[in-house]
Order: structure tokens, then C-alpha cells, then sequence
């Protein structure tokens, strides 16, 4: 499929807009509590908003008639904690965990993490954030929350020919050992185009997805015994990428496949036009599965993920009548229009 000329790819990778939670109340991992498996959740949690009005919101959350509120923010901080400690007893198996890493879209700001994090208990929280600007006029960024180290981190941003830019592509590469005993893993976070509003939009996830690829590739040759995982909120099914579906993705892991045929998990994450739609994706390398064989791939070598375990939070109250219960300003009322996927995985040398 050809993308039409009117788009144009400028690549640009940005250092700024991070922070770290390094505060009093943050418990650093040491070599004692080091686990070989790591719980990785990736969710987008919808329209989430702060509580202050800065004109970039959607209509229904800004303006003298809007039911949006302080309250309702405070409350939506809430739900958004209990759904990833609800994640991390699944991941873990354990009560009262959080799940290591958390990948989150359509994050209005820092303000919201730096908010969240507030309410988590002491000796249960996230050390590092990373969290990209907004492009101009946009509503929304994606994030990375994690208890490990980030170490190094760059922002891809794709322009388009009016010189408007798209949400960034997040690369981030984390001390998922200890300082004494480092091993890395390298996590890039995605938020693609919606495929509502413009008529471009497949043609911009083509070209999302060959800024992917190449930066992927660009990573490979620097560090090519670093592992990946590639996760979020790609806006296409499987069958519609013309390269990535060739790398593992957990939708394929074998429990998940059982479980989707004795209807234990639904066959997508988001609900639309009355079907189940596998839009929101988590990729990897493993030992069998590698990327196509071009002149411009790099191979991992032999460190690769290995799947323990995969799920899609399909439970109440995140669920009503089957379904994702989309939060509504009106009500306040809800959660997404998406449900979380839950990973835990090895790292294979």
C-alpha cells in the first residue's frame, strides 16, 4: 500500500520531558528483592484528564458546563490504582503488588502521574516515570511508569507535512537487574493514529510503523544483546502490519489461546460495532520467532523474552455485560473503553 505524498517523515529524537519519582517515600530495588521474572502492564486508560483546564481537553471536559471536577479527577486516580494493583495480584500472585512496569496512554500530563503516584502506599510505588511532552495542540502523551532504573530514554516524533506532530514513539531502555548485576531490557511504547477522524490514517500507521522498524533496527546495532518488547495501543489488528506481526506477540501464547476458546478471555481488548477488536498489542523477541529476514534487519542474538504468563483484566468492574465499561464524564460513571494487558516474561541469555 502506498502512502500518499501529501505525508511527510521527519524523525527527530528528543531528550527532555522526563522525570523520576526519587523521593523520600520510594523504596529502590536491591539485589535481594531482584525478581527473574518481570510483570509488565499496558493500558490505555481513556480520555484521562487533570483537573486543570488548559484548553487542549476534549469538549465535554472543559468549560462552564462540564461535568468534569476535581472530585471526579480525584476518583478516576483512584479507579486507575486499584486496576493496576488488581493487575499486579494477577501478575504476581501476590497481594497489595503493583506491577513492575506500567505502559499507559492517552495520559493527558505529568501532573496526572505525579498525582497518581501521590496516593500509592510507601513501600509500594514507582521510582521512575518517563513522560514526553504533548505535541502542540494535542490532548495527550503516552507514559512509562516503572521500578526499575531507567537508564536511557529517547522520543521519536513523526511530523506531518503541516508540520503538526503526532504523539511521540517512546524508547526506553531499563536496569531490570541491580547495580552489581545489571541486565537490560529495552521497552519502546506506542499510542498509534485512531482510525476515526481523518481518511490518512492508515497511511500514517504505515508510516508509524516504518519509524518503529528502523528504530528498533537503529537499537539493535548498538546494543544487540538487549532485549525488546514493543507495547501499546496500536490502533490496527494484527493482519494489517506489513512487517512487526512477524515478531511474537503475546495474543499467540498458547494459554491465552485456550482460555479464549473455553471464553475465560475475550478475543480482544476493545469492544467495537459489536466484536472484539485485538488493537492494543505486546511484541517480543524470542528464539523462534524473529523479524522477517530484509537486508536492513539486526537480530537480537541470543537473549530473547520468554512468555510466562498473559492475560487480558477481563473482570468487574473494569467489565459491564461483557463488555469494557467506558468511563462517561456525564455519569462519571466507568473506567476505558479498553482493558489492560498483563505480561510476565523472562529474560532468556
Amino acid at each position: 500500500m502506498k502512502v500518499k505524498r501529501i505525508w511527510i517523515v521527519l524523525v527527530c529524537s528528543l531528550i527532555s520531558a522526563v522525570f523520576f519519582l526519587q523521593c523520600t517515600r520510594c523504596t529502590p530495588i536491591t539485589d535481594r528483592d531482584i525478581n527473574p521474572q518481570i510483570s509488565l502492564v499496558s493500558y490505555n486508560t481513556q480520555t484521562f484528564f487533570d483537573a486543570v483546564e488548559d484548553g487542549t481537553e476534549f469538549q465535554e471536559f472543559r468549560g462552564g458546563k462540564s461535568r468534569w471536577s476535581e472530585q471526579r479527577y480525584r476518583i478516576r486516580l483512584e479507579r486507575l490504582k486499584t486496576i493496576l494493583f488488581t493487575a499486579g495480584e494477577r501478575l504476581t500472585g501476590a497481594k497489595d503488588r503493583l506491577p513492575d512496569i506500567a505502559v499507559l496512554q492517552e495520559v493527558e500530563s505529568s501532573r496526572v502521574i505525579e498525582d497518581f503516584c501521590k496516593q500509592l502506599p510507601h513501600k509500594e510505588t514507582y521510582s521512575y516515570a518517563l513522560c514526553p511532552s504533548r505535541p502542540a495542540k494535542a490532548a495527550f502523551t503516552t507514559v512509562i511508569l516503572s521500578k526499575f532504573p531507567i537508564e536511557h530514554f529517547r522520543f521519536h516524533t513523526l511530523y506531518m507535512q503541516d508540520q503538526s506532530a503526532l504523539r511521540p514513539l517512546v524508547e526506553a531502555q531499563l536496569n531490570v537487574g541491580s547495580e552489581k548485576k545489571p541486565r537490560r531490557l529495552t521497552l519502546f511504547a506506542v499510542h498509534w493514529k485512531s482510525k476515526s477522524g481523518s481518511g490518512e490514517s492508515a497511511g500514517i500507521r504505515i508510516l508509524q510503523e516504518q519509524q518503529l522498524l528502523q528504530k528498533i533496527r537503529e537499537h539493535n546495532a548498538r546494543s544487540p544483546g538487549i532485549p525488546v518488547v514493543i507495547c501499546g495501543d496500536f490502533n490496527q489488528p494484527l493482519e494489517e502490519f506489513n512487517e512487526l506481526n512477524t515478531f511474537a506477540v503475546c495474543w499467540n501464547t498458547a494459554a491465552y489461546k485456550t482460555e479464549n476458546q473455553q471464553s475465560r478471555q475475550p478475543d480482544g481488548s476493545y469492544y467495537f460495532k459489536n466484536k472484539w477488536e485485538k488493537i492494543d498489542h505486546i511484541f517480543y523477541y524470542d528464539r523462534l520467532h524473529t523479524p522477517a529476514e530484509t537486508p536492513n534487519t539486526v537480530h537480537t542474538g541470543t537473549t530473547a523474552i520468554e512468555p510466562v504468563l498473559f492475560f487480558v483484566l477481563y473482570e468487574t468492574p473494569l467489565v459491564k455485560d461483557g463488555k469494557p465499561l467506558r468511563y462517561n464524564v456525564v455519569s462519571g460513571e466507568g473506567y476505558s473503553d479498553h482493558l489492560p494487558l498483563g505480561f510476565r516474561f523472562k529474560i532468556l541469555q
